[in-house]
């Protein structure tokens, strides 16, 4: 495969992670049901969470653009489900605004 999506991925996702976490890429949060969320959500703590699954969802790719073999893409995609289960939960427990 090309790896010159990989990289492009890679890009994206670390530019987009890096806008997130410094605060200026709430735009990219933008989506369906989104006065629902900003009541049950804390918007800061979920931008920032966003933005460093998304730079390591980047060091992930750009990693595995250079790597071969079954057991290199298994380790990828396990990696991947790692960060983004970890997202999940920290969004559902530590973002949620108590009442």
């Amino acid at each position: 495969m090309d790896r010159t999506f990989d990289l492009i991925l890679t890009f994206g996702a670390v530019l987009i992670g890096i806008l997130l976490l410094t605060g200026n890429g709430g735009f990219f949060m933008k989506g369906g049901n989104s006065a629902v969320r900003k009541v049950k959500y804390d918007q800061k703590k979920m931008e920032k969470s966003s933005g460093i699954a998304l730079i390591l969802v980047g060091l992930a790719t750009g990693i595995d653009a250079y790597t071969e073999g079954l057991p290199a893409k298994v380790a990828y995609i396990v990696v991947l489900l790692v960060i983004f289960g970890t997202l999940f939960w920290y969004i559902r427990t530590k973002c949620r605004i108590k009442k």
